[in-house]
């Protein structure tokens, strides 16, 4: 597997975007990685992170001796793994491979597993190249961000 970490210059602006919604969130990291995204929160004052991946080695070697931090890791596929965590998120980073799953595949999961918390914020990446359609009435594309080849969307549930 190949992993392509998310650039300092990318993962600054987003949290510049996210501001004071990190200190005290639950975050999920999906398609996780090293953990850039998941580990960047908890620095910033996340109360907690899961981290999901189908290889974990980078976020587990990326976690040791960062015992101060409430992290899980959960190994495995999204659509499988993700019916099994029953809890709330304030803030979601996807980064999934790029044009493997659909944005509409990612969201039906999050959305049927009420995933998202009330107010809560999707921080979406993709590469410019990737065709991205919403055909779910249920999310709102609340902005999006280019950078370079990289663009960030920001998404939320509507009402």
């Amino acid at each position: 597997m190949s992993v392509r970490p998310t650039t300092d210059k990318v993962r600054s602006a987003v949290f510049s975007v996210l501001f004071d919604t990190v200190d005290g969130a639950n975050v999920l990291d999906l398609f996780c990685g090293t953990g850039s995204y998941g580990l960047e929160a908890l620095s910033r004052g996340a109360a907690s992170a899961v981290f999901v991946d189908t290889d974990v080695t980078y976020i587990q070697k990326n976690l040791k001796g960062l015992e101060e931090f409430s992290a899980d890791v959960v190994k495995g596929d999204i659509f499988k793994v993700l019916p099994q965590i029953n809890r709330g998120f304030d803030i979601i980073f996807i980064d999934p491979p790029y044009a493997v799953y659909t944005p509409d595949e990612i969201l039906a999961l999050l959305k049927d597993r009420e995933i998202l918390a009330n107010n809560g914020v999707i921080v979406y990446e993709e590469s410019i190249r990737t065709e991205f359609k919403i055909s779910d009435s249920h999310w709102s594309l609340d902005s999006e961000k280019r950078y370079g080849d990289t663009i960030i969307r920001y998404l939320s549930l509507n009402g």
